[in-house]
């Protein structure tokens, strides 16, 4: 397994989608950042506590931009795949088709995990170098948490990216559908049945979480589409003619 985690971490270097999960893991904070100054542009921005500004963070995070930049490195490490069409030599050797797509999503899953924690620790250090007020380390590791639990909020829909690519064998047709539901989420956002809408339900997880009923419906949701999505993946894999 550490063996085809490693050869993942090596095909990475030489892709482009590095520097895109770079870049998007930069920009996030900064771009907060931009926007904590343009909105205070008539007071003092650095008023802005941390805390404030981790939460503008951490919306960001689980907004329908970040959710589809997630979603993108996703299908991108499983379509270029197809693209360079290694998949046929990925599953003509003698291992097991359901061992080759476990590897992929654990490597999906380290990579959005490692972009989530770079995106807190960057924004972190930026809080401390614009001296904004509220920093302690006792907040940090509790907006830490917070942090990784949303970037483990975000892997179901990984998995639902994944076996999207692997039905049509694309990027494009899976972030269509992708930002569909996301949009759709975006609508239905505050009423009662974005509770138990997958792509609503993080935002109730986060901001919402004194309904402890409706937690729970967001939470059932979430696994259920991470349990099926995963297994679609494994029933794909297994069914696919090389």
């Amino acid at each position: 397994m550490i063996r085809k985690l490693t050869n993942e971490f090596t095909k990475l270097r030489y892709s482009r989608i590095l520097y895109f999960i770079v870049t998007s893991t930069i920009l996030m904070p900064v771009s907060v950042l931009m926007l904590v100054v343009i909105l205070n542009s008539d007071i003092r921005y650095d008023s802005v506590t941390y805390l404030e500004y981790m939460a503008m963070i951490l919306k960001a995070l689980i907004s329908l931009v970040a959710i589809t930049i997630y979603n993108w490195v996703a299908a991108d490490l499983v379509a270029r795949e197809f693209k360079m069409d290694t998949i046929k030599s990925q599953l003509t050797i003698p291992i097991e088709r359901g061992s080759f797509i476990f590897t992929k999503l654990l490597f999906i899953s380290l990579i959005l995990m490692i972009m989530t924690l770079s995106v807190f620790l960057i924004a972190t250090f930026i809080s401390i170098g614009m001296s904004m007020k509220g920093f302690t380390l006792t907040t940090a590791g509790d907006l830490l948490i917070v942090f990784l639990k949303s970037g483990l909020l975000m892997l179901p829909y990984a998995y639902f990216t994944v076996f999207l690519v692997l039905v049509h064998k694309n990027t494009l047709i899976p972030m269509v559908i992708n930002i569909i539901l996301l949009l759709i989420a975006s609508a239905i956002g505050g009423t009662e049945i974005s509770t138990i809408f997958p792509w609503a339900a993080p935002y109730h997880i986060i901001f919402m979480n004194d309904l402890i009923f409706s937690l729970q419906k967001s939470y059932i949701s979430i696994y259920l589409l991470g349990i099926i999505s995963m297994y679609l993946c494994n029933l794909k894999i297994n069914k696919m003619e090389i």
